[in-house]
């Protein structure tokens, strides 16, 4: 009898200690994507600068934000880069860009360079005028 009961007594233990090990790697898994998550926020630019992204957030915007400087590789650093883009490329392989929205998808990271290189002119112009 007390040869069954140490037999169950360890057979707990092992449970036991296999779902801990399980359960410390899970751990570790998830401490690793949300490293990993961290460093892509902060190659991210977002407005405001501190603004704490949810992970859908973060895998959109850097979706976004490569189709953005794909966009600005093959354009050129211009204003809207990406509208450039899809005109040049969209526009000859067939007409489902005009036909898709009668207004076109804004691209935030062309929004901010535009907002950005407004406020510095504006700037320009109050200081030497």
């Amino acid at each position: 009898m007390a040869g069954r009961q140490r037999y169950q007594a360890n057979a707990r233990e092992r449970d036991r200690t296999h779902r801990d090990k399980i359960q410390e790697t899970k751990k570790s898994s998830i401490f690793s994507v949300n490293m990993a998550f961290s460093a892509l926020r902060m190659l991210i630019p977002t407005e405001p600068a501190d603004r704490k992204l949810s992970k859908i957030e973060t895998l959109r915007l850097a979706s976004s934000y490569i189709s953005h400087l794909d966009a600005v590789l093959i354009v050129g650093p211009i204003d809207n880069p990406c509208m450039k883009f899809k005109e040049i490329y969209w526009k000859k392989e067939d007409d489902t860009f005009l036909n898709n929205s009668m207004r076109p998808k804004v691209c935030t990271f062309c929004l901010a360079m535009h907002k950005k290189h407004v406020s510095i002119f504006i700037y320009i112009i109050y200081c030497y005028f």
